[in-house]
């Protein structure tokens, strides 16, 4: 395996080998293999892309029986650092601590199907990669006769991932049920997608919220669910990096062009069995690059936000 070391100090040498050397002085960055994209600088750790997940969100982030991360996330993210000749480290944490995380500098980007909404793109920036919509769950038979959002929800209990997507649109559907003289649903705010589901099974919860393929992965594995009712379909998720960290959304951007350029992205959406709509690249909407193909039209979470 060929190691590029990049050198600060005249002092260094050049070395081709399969260990890196400590001797040198000053700022290093080095990786493991051949790079087809120039990794980005100053990383959390040198020749590994540092990634933080929420890794309770099937299809995308979760932990198989054995403990070890999967889904669709896992392998991209794989695969992008693999195009930087970087390797990967995961740091699997409550979804609400990700962004902190990331500000910190705890991690180099987070890697959790984070969408993209206005408050987040505050924080940090984006790199759009998927279409998605969000969905209801009920316990099997649907007992409450959940169908129209918000209507249907007044004085219902909903259970929701803490910090995602699904609480801030709860929260704005009580403010809607206000307007119209309706009770307001009880908001269960909940550590993870899989806390959020178990409140639902064990009766805490009248539904929860969770992604339109999450909700799909759900009903595959488990006839204890029914789907009440689907909404915010055109929601766009995407990698998050630190907030005017062009260096790095530049790269990550590339590493995602040569990844939906050689098919494998298309791959995955087959593997996971995510809907064509959610082919961020693929489907013409507004704001999206989908109609050349390429992620390198989008520069931040103006996007999707």
């Amino acid at each position: 395996m060929r190691l590029l070391k990049t050198r600060t100090a005249a002092a260094c040498l050049t070395v081709t080998m399969t260990i890196a050397l400590s001797a040198c002085g000053g700022s290093d960055t080095t990786t493991t293999g051949s790079a087809d994209v120039a990794p980005p600088q100053n990383l959390v750790s040198s020749g590994t892309l540092t990634y933080g997940t929420a890794a309770t969100f099937p299809p995308f982030e979760s932990k198989s029986s054995g403990g070890d991360l999967e889904g669709f996330d896992i392998d991209m993210i794989e695969s992008l650092a693999s195009s930087m000749g970087l390797r990967t480290k995961a740091l699997d944490m409550d979804f609400d601590g990700l962004i902190p995380a990331l500000a910190g500098r705890r991690t180099d980007i987070v890697n959790s199907a984070m969408y993209i909404t206005d408050k987040r793109a505050a924080q940090v920036d984006f790199v759009p990669y998927l279409v998605i919509g969000e969905a209801l769950l009920t316990p099997r038979g649907n007992p409450q006769k959940i169908s129209q959002v918000p209507e249907d929800l007044s004085g219902k209990t909903v259970a929701v991932t803490r910090g995602a997507i699904g609480e801030t649109y709860m929260e704005e559907y009580n403010k809607e049920l206000k307007k119209q003289g309706l009770a307001t649903m009880k908001i269960m705010s909940l550590p993870s997608n899989q806390d959020a589901m178990l409140a639902v099974k064990s009766g805490r919860a009248d539904a929860f919220d969770t992604s339109t393929p999450g909700a799909a992965t759900t009903m595959a594995k488990s006839k204890d669910y029914s789907i009440a009712a689907t909404f915010k379909n055109d929601t766009k998720i995407g990698i998050a990096v630190r907030k005017g960290d062009t260096g790095t959304a530049t790269v990550i951007r590339k590493a995602l062009d040569l990844f939906v350029q050689s098919g494998e992205y298309r791959k995955l959406l087959k593997k996971y069995q995510l809907p064509a709509e959610a082919d961020y690249f693929g489907t013409p909407s507004s704001g999206s690059p989908a109609a050349s193909g390429s992620a390198s039209a989008s520069a931040d979470g103006s996007a999707g936000s």
